[in-house]
């Protein structure tokens, strides 16, 4: 015998209405994650006190300010799209770059890497500005339009070269495909981040913009301190080991190392780690 259950005030889900659920707690769980530390967060947080000053209103009656929050309220899927296109823009690249829908392989990168930490110690060593982004799975073409085609052969003297400070391309990003220099003197955009240091320039806001759009990798020289700096997945590590070695076991790491859909806290356990790591290594 089986219960009629139809006087409930509401149907039992089944297997499709629990998947529904899940998949868009996952999602909305995603977004949160993508917008977090950014200024979306405030632009959402105003979005939900749109929706709440609409429904009070309602309820105490206020006929006049109800009709104003509306008629801004029916604008607000064409305001999502433009205060919203960039976190938009890094959901549908995270999708391109998914295993399942991926058909190109990742970058790979065999000798240049030592030609890049080579340079790179020269020019911490020399206090010169420079920009590197090596690029992965994620295409880096629109950058590479702003900055002047190359197509040469990593070399640590052509990368000091380009950064030797009043040269047209000194100011500009490097762009690396494998082994090849694609582009010099690109164009980045700057990390709009507001928990990055306030003492953080262009070149460092560039070299972490560019890692928070893409899945690439920044190595970032000061030109103020020398210092040496990595960034991934808008993260930034200052380095203090500037020995050969030790850099180009970290760089080959950081490369080989599919961290872009990690947890937050795994990422920053992955910088202490490293961090600890190569400050023993100094001393």
């Amino acid at each position: 015998m089986v219960a009629n259950l139809d006087w409930l005030p509401f149907r039992i889900p089944g297997i499709i209405d629990i998947i529904d659920i899940v998949v868009i707690s996952f999602v909305i769980y995603k977004l949160l994650v993508l917008i977090r530390g950014t200024r979306a967060v405030q632009m959402l947080i105003g979005i939900i006190s749109l929706l709440l000053i609409s429904y009070v209103s309602g309820i105490m009656g206020l006929i006049t300010v109800k009709t104003m929050v509306d008629y801004t309220i029916a604008f607000l899927p064409v305001a999502i799209i433009v205060l919203f296109q960039n976190e938009i823009r890094k959901i549908l690249a995270r999708m391109g770059t998914n295993p399942i829908l991926q058909f190109n392989a990742p970058t790979r990168f065999e000798a240049g890497i030592e030609q890049i930490i080579k340079a790179t110690e020269i020019l911490s060593q020399q206090r010169k500005g420079a920009l590197i982004i090596l690029q992965q799975n994620e295409g880096l073409g629109h950058h590479i339009e702003t900055g002047i085609a190359m197509d040469a052969r990593i070399s640590y003297d052509l990368l000091i070269n380009i950064f030797e400070p009043k040269t047209p391309l000194h100011d500009g990003a490097v762009i690396i495909i494998e082994d090849r220099i694609a582009a010099a003197g690109c164009l980045l955009p700057l990390s709009s981040n507001p928990n990055l240091p306030p003492h953080f320039g262009t070149r460092h806001r560039a070299g972490v913009g560019i890692t928070e759009e893409t899945d690439c990798v920044s190595v970032i020289v000061s030109e103020e301190t020398g210092k040496i700096s990595f960034a991934k997945n808008g993260m930034i590590m200052h380095y203090k080991d500037t020995s050969l070695e030790g850099m180009t076991r970290h760089l080959d790491g950081l490369l080989k190392m599919d961290i872009k859909n990690a947890p937050q806290s795994r990422l920053i356990a992955l910088w202490e780690r490293m961090k600890h790591k190569s400050t023993g290594e100094k001393q």
